[in-house]
């Protein structure tokens, strides 16, 4: 087809999936298609050198979101319009400096312009005050470095991709034979602290349809079960404290596992919520043996698959055959268009950690070298985490 002609077939495409909801996101599969389409759209408009451009000049998108929540903008501007020489003189930063940062907020749609260097609350404004989106741009932001060395780092392994967590592009941009979280851990602390912040909400991700919404995991913990639930590497505790407040009826033992630190600096939990010191990379402990779901959200997809064997192996080898189940909470990327969102997490995770993002036939061939099958793929309402249901094989 012509350029014009693939035009004219992208914006019918939008106007026989438009819908006549007044919120789209409450309808995620038409929300999908419509963006696809609408990306298309933009594909097709966009000249071959503007395209590029866009990619090269990007990352100072990421940095004027920086500056901005350093400064504050979003959090001036939430609740009523403020003009540039205002938020200077809150703010003591450069007038003309405000201009230029808010006018890439302006056009990537994060705030708008309501007048003459006058700005304005949008959706995505409120959502840039919420602690853990603003933790996400610092914690993604801090890894750049790593970004930038990471074609060096291919050119000398001879383009393999990493096998263990310590031979990364990480190790290889920050000169330490540490793996990433024992290096923020030791080395930087406060990143740490940021990363937890991040996890605690993804972007805002409390917004969108939470797993247990989809899933039938009431019934998965209606089995009677001494131990019901280990969110292993669960962080600050947060997706196993949902779940409670979801299902307060639940029955049997919920217990967070992390490292000390983790687990140490967790403030606030449930009392119900168990907290247990652990390194994943060892064998599970006598007390979460035959626990009917070992959770693991996040946590695959930051690891090469010999890494993502051992976790796998050692939760296999605490498992009851028939009645223990692992649910993993990550990414499950089509074999055929995946979400632009998809594919940029899945090199994200690759040179932070040597990690992926997986589609379902690399999903099930990790799974089985580990001695595991998938029962089952659950896919989410929208591009975000699916659970993969697995069983001992």
């Amino acid at each position: 087809m012509s350029s014009s002609q693939v035009i004219r077939h992208l914006i019918e495409e939008l106007q026989s999936s438009a819908t006549q909801e007044d919120d789209l996101y409450s309808d995620e599969k038409t929300r999908i298609e419509l963006l696809g389409a609408a990306q298309g759209l933009v594909a097709a408009l966009t000249r071959p050198d503007e395209a590029v451009a866009s990619i090269t000049h990007g990352a100072g998108r990421h940095m004027c979101l920086q500056v901005a929540n350093d400064l504050g903008l979003f959090d001036l501007i939430v609740s009523k319009s403020r003009s540039a020489h205002e938020m200077a003189s809150v703010t003591g930063a450069n007038e003309k400096l405000i201009v230029r940062i808010m006018r890439m907020m302006v056009a990537i749609g994060f705030v708008e312009q309501s007048g003459d260097r006058v700005y304005s609350a949008t959706p995505m404004t409120r959502l840039m005050t919420l602690p853990s989106v603003k933790a996400g741009v610092e914690h993604t932001l801090e890894g750049l470095d790593i970004l930038q060395s990471t074609p060096e780092y291919l050119k000398k392994n001879g383009y393999h991709l990493p096998r263990t967590m310590t031979d990364t592009p990480f190790q290889f941009a920050r000169k330490t034979e540490l793996d990433n979280h024992k290096y923020y851990a030791e080395v930087r602390p406060e990143t740490m602290k940021t990363f937890q912040v991040f996890m605690d909400g993804l972007y805002g991700g409390p917004a969108r349809a939470p797993w247990w919404a989809w899933y039938p995991i009431e019934e998965v913990l209606s089995v009677d079960s001494e131990v019901a639930f280990v969110d292993v590497a669960g962080g600050n505790g947060h997706q196993t404290a949902g779940l409670l407040r979801a299902f307060p009826g639940t029955k049997g033992r919920l217990i967070v596992q992390d490292l000390p630190e983790v687990i140490q600096g967790i403030k606030v939990l449930d009392p119900r919520i168990e907290r247990m010191s652990y390194d994943f990379l060892t064998p599970q402990p006598e007390a979460v043996k035959g626990a009917r779901v070992f959770f693991l959200s996040n946590i695959l997809h930051d690891h090469p698959d010999d890494v993502c064997h051992t976790i796998l192996g050692n939760i296999r080898a605490a498992m009851t055959p028939g009645n223990s189940k692992i649910l993993i909470s990550d990414m499950i990327v089509p074999e055929i268009g995946p979400p632009l969102r998809q594919l940029d997490s899945d090199i994200t995770m690759f040179f932070l950690s040597g990690g992926a993002e997986r589609s379902p036939s690399e999903w099930t061939e990790l799974i089985k070298t580990a001695g595991l099958k998938v029962s089952k793929f659950w896919y989410p309402p929208g591009d975000q985490n699916g659970i993969i249901e697995v069983e001992i094989a």
